[in-house]
């Protein structure tokens, strides 16, 4: 081998060994007042940004915060690579009010409040595309997602929950929406979240189940396109 063969063989190398460029997002976090009580998110916008973008709200686990999401999730490089607003909020004392919920006071919920808060603050500061508003949510905040495209199914195009379960006490939605449930075969929620699959297609959802092998509680970032091709393939339809 020549040595400027050999130059182009260990160029070619260093290439591939490169770490990926770090998602093209402008990131900054936001306060708003619900219910007497400063909230705040995490907002990753696309450098790129399209004239109307849709929103994907991620909602993180017990004991997470949106940075932490943000980095487990790697949900950062969808808003680089398809022009969505990434919007992380935060949990008070870093969960949701998804567990032992009353399903007949759901508007009252302090996190539904947070969601319709941080919903008419992002409006006010972007164009949005209110026919593509997408929930995804880890653990707790699965749940959560669920919930909430439960009490708000008029304006969620879809929901991707990865590794929590429906919470028990909901009752029907008024509106059918479409839900992708991602959870790992090791994960003590597998069984609950394929009852929920049967529980979303014998009540009319669009539902899907992708249970992934070798996988605890945690994250599939190998399944992140999947998610986003799953949101965007669904809007509302008025």
């Amino acid at each position: 081998m020549t040595a400027f063969a050999s130059v182009a063989v260990l160029a070619t190398a260093a290439f591939f060994l490169l770490p990926p460029a770090p998602p093209a997002v402008d990131v900054t976090t936001r306060s708003i007042v619900v219910d007497d009580a400063e909230r705040s998110y995490r907002i990753a916008s696309p450098l790129a940004l399209p004239e109307i973008a849709p929103v994907v709200f991620a909602f993180h686990g017990i004991g997470d915060s949106p940075d932490s999401m943000a980095t487990y999730s790697q949900l950062d490089r969808l808003a680089s690579d398809h022009g969505c607003l990434l919007v992380y909020p935060t949990g008070l004392n870093a969960m949701w009010a998804a567990i032992d919920v009353d399903p007949e006071t759901l508007d009252n919920n302090r996190d539904v409040r947070f969601f319709d808060a941080m919903l008419e603050h992002i409006a006010a500061q972007y164009a949005i595309d209110r026919k593509r508003i997408y929930l995804t949510g880890m653990s707790n905040g699965a749940s959560f997602a669920q919930l909430l495209a439960n009490v708000r199914s008029a304006d969620v195009a879809a929901v991707v929950a990865c590794s929590g379960p429906r919470p028990r006490a909901l009752n029907d939605a008024q509106h059918r929406f479409p839900i992708l449930l991602i959870v790992g075969d090791d994960d003590l929620a597998s069984g609950s979240m394929q009852s929920d699959l049967d529980y979303y297609r014998t009540a009319g959802h669009d539902a899907e189940l992708i249970v992934v092998r070798g996988l605890g509680h945690e994250w599939s970032t190998q399944h992140n396109t999947e998610a986003w091709a799953f949101m965007v393939d669904r809007q509302l339809s008025q």
